[in-house]
């Protein structure tokens, strides 16, 4: 450096200095700034390790689990012999002639065959009082009856499902009307038809031909028939 250079310098102010400080930080930062980008964090090995561990022994507690209730499972298999429900049709039935006016039906149906149900009931929307049984044949399909000494139409209607009237049918002198509908068929003994005791009787199910021609001689025969006491 000259003598002349040495005497034009002049040396910054501690203003000056931190004024281009500022200045010099400014322009290093102006570009994310602009962006508008804040700093993404970002997580070590470790920490990526801590975070995941409890998932993994989760799903390695949920897989052990799993084996441990299939291995339960394959040693205690469900048994071949499903439950079948079988009523006592002729206990239910004495007791339903201990309220009824007529005797309620207890037919003699083949003994593989089970009653599903057998119950006195009130229909209230019809005032209807009814004695009703209902049976899975062998075969595995259903037939039943419901009668009464107080029905109607709308009760009619109600135990054959709305099915539509396609002709009569006699059976054993007396005359049924049949209705059916789908897989289902109906036979409606109507009180003025029925000379035995004078009860309306409705019977019905989707049992194949056999199974049902069986069921309506067993129930033609018991109309009318006494049901003996049962203690």
């Amino acid at each position: 450096m000259t003598d002349r250079d040495q005497d034009d310098y002049t040396e910054p102010t501690k203003h000056e200095d931190e004024a281009g400080l500022w200045r010099h930080l400014e322009d290093d930062d102006a570009p994310s700034a602009a962006a508008g980008e804040s700093p993404k964090p970002q997580l070590t090995q470790s920490q990526v390790k801590r975070l995941t561990a409890p998932m993994i022994g989760m799903i390695i507690t949920m897989g052990v689990l799993s084996l441990v209730l299939l291995a339960l499972w394959f040693m205690n298999p469900e048994p071949d012999v499903t439950y079948s429900r079988d009523e006592n049709v002729p206990e239910a039935a004495s007791w339903a002639a201990s309220v009824t006016e007529y005797e309620p039906i207890s037919p003699q149906v083949p003994e593989d065959w089970s009653a599903n149900y057998a119950r006195w009931e009130t229909r209230a929307e019809h005032g209807v009082q009814v004695w009703e049984v209902g049976y899975t044949t062998a075969a595995v399909n259903f037939v039943g009856f419901a009668q009464t000494d107080q029905a109607n139409p709308a009760w009619v209607n109600e135990e054959t499902r709305q099915a539509p009237a396609t002709g009569t049918e006699t059976v054993q002198g007396l005359e049924f009307e049949v209705r059916e509908e789908g897989d289902r068929r109906y036979l409606v003994l109507d009180a003025e038809q029925n000379t035995i005791d004078g009860t309306t009787v409705v019977i019905g199910g989707d049992a194949g031909e056999e199974e049902f021609s069986q069921a309506v001689e067993a129930i033609i025969e018991a109309i009318g028939q006494e049901v003996p006491d049962h203690e």
